[in-house]
């Protein structure tokens, strides 16, 4: 069971110890408290969620949360046990293999991902989606569908999950008059997954078949050898 945090009248806060992995160093290390509302402020302002600074160990970088309120009392404000998510660490994804227009969508996508921004996010994976199409030709539409319904059985995905995902690369906007449905944070971190494994399959991998293939065909020749030195007989040295 999580133990309650607050801040008492003393403006001494007390909490879980927070852990996790930073934003800025990739660090998995602890967060130190830097900064935090006094107890009269929010006891006069009683907004209904908090911010605190914490401090990476490993960097020293400032970090950013949030404490929902859970009440207010006379000589403490308590708030819910687990703060609102930090700052999410940057997607990383090698696009040395992407061509320019694909790679520049889907840098896009990550960056609405690390935001939050689960709608943007869906609407530019939709766009990176296109721009292979337009690269690799309409063609392989039902490959990369194949590839998507590969992904599925391997990673035993449930079908809503599924369908919301198939729904934003393959069904285009929603219809004039419809709202569409929003992802949620868990079909978001899933439709981020099965795409970065479309853009592998696509070309990375291509790009490392063929590149290991080149290597073959072409190894690199064996410097010669020295011609072998003549065995000269030892000279004995004979005393009298």
């Amino acid at each position: 069971m999580s133990i309650p945090a607050f801040l008492d009248s003393q403006n001494r806060l007390h909490r879980e110890s927070v852990n996790g992995e930073c934003p800025h160093c990739g660090s998995v290390a602890h967060f130190s408290l830097m900064a935090c509302p006094t107890f009269a402020r929010l006891r006069a302002e009683q907004p209904a969620r908090v911010g605190i600074v914490l401090e990476c160990d490993a960097c020293h970088t400032p970090l950013f949360i949030r404490y929902r309120v859970r009440a207010w009392h006379e000589d403490r404000v308590e708030f819910h046990p687990l703060p609102e998510e930090m700052e999410r660490p940057p997607e990383r994804f090698s696009y040395a293999h992407l061509p320019d227009a694909v790679a520049a969508t889907f840098r896009e996508a990550l960056a609405c991902h690390t935001a939050g921004l689960n709608q943007a996010f869906a609407l530019m994976c939709r766009a990176t989606i296109q721009a292979m199409l337009e690269d690799l030709g309409e063609r392989s539409r039902l490959k990369i569908f194949d590839q998507v319904a590969e992904v599925r059985m391997l990673a035993e995905i449930d079908d809503t999950t599924f369908n919301a995902i198939r729904r934003v690369l393959f069904e285009g906007e929603a219809p004039q008059g419809q709202v569409a449905q929003p992802l949620t944070r868990l079909q978001a971190m899933v439709l981020l997954e099965t795409l970065k494994d479309l853009l592998y399959q696509s070309y990375v991998r291509r790009a490392r078949l063929q590149q290991a293939l080149r290597l073959r065909q072409f190894p690199a020749v064996e410097p010669a050898r020295p011609p072998a030195m003549p065995i000269v007989p030892a000279i004995r040295s004979v005393e009298r």
